[in-house]
């Protein structure tokens, strides 16, 4: 007669629970559950079920839920790589812009000899002769208006103590 390994209860277990019945003890029961160790790995009896389709669905389950995880992040990655690249791009053309400004910048130093005029301006500009200038300015500007010269002088001294 064939041993059939999935209804086997080792000896020792079931006299201890029909042991522990007749004493009206049934709290203690073997918490082991009887039976092989194979009857809990999703075949009742491996030699007969082919758990091959089931295995291989769960790895593609667990494929396809690795994929989502890590997917999140590489979106994120990328956005903030084209939001970087944009960026640069724009700052790009302020550079270029900025670079196309010093270039005429410079060019009108050149045809104003080389910025002997700026600097003559600018010493100007730091020396007590800066209010007769200013004032010279708002005076020439109130008369392109049609207004009296002395109104510029009232508006170079209140701006003097802004």
């Amino acid at each position: 007669m064939a041993f059939n390994r999935t209804n086997y209860i080792p000896f020792a277990q079931e006299t201890f629970r029909l042991s522990s019945i007749d004493r009206g003890i049934r709290g203690l029961n073997s918490p082991v559950m009887p039976g092989s160790n194979g009857l809990l790995d999703g075949a009742t009896n491996a030699g007969a079920t082919n758990v091959q389709a089931y295995r291989n669905q769960l790895l593609a389950d667990q494929d396809t839920l690795q994929n989502i995880g890590s997917a999140a992040p590489q979106a994120a990655s990328n956005a903030m790589g084209q939001v970087r690249s944009q960026a640069a791009a724009q700052s790009d053309q302020e550079v270029k812009v900025q670079m196309l400004l010093n270039e005429r910048m410079a060019e009108a130093l050149y045809a104003n000899q080389s910025g002997v005029r700026l600097m003559d301006f600018n010493a100007v500009m730091q020396s007590p002769e800066k209010y007769q200038l200013l004032h010279n300015i708002s005076a020439g500007k109130a008369l392109a208006y049609g207004m009296s010269p002395d109104l510029a002088g009232e508006v170079t001294t209140k701006n003097q103590y802004m």
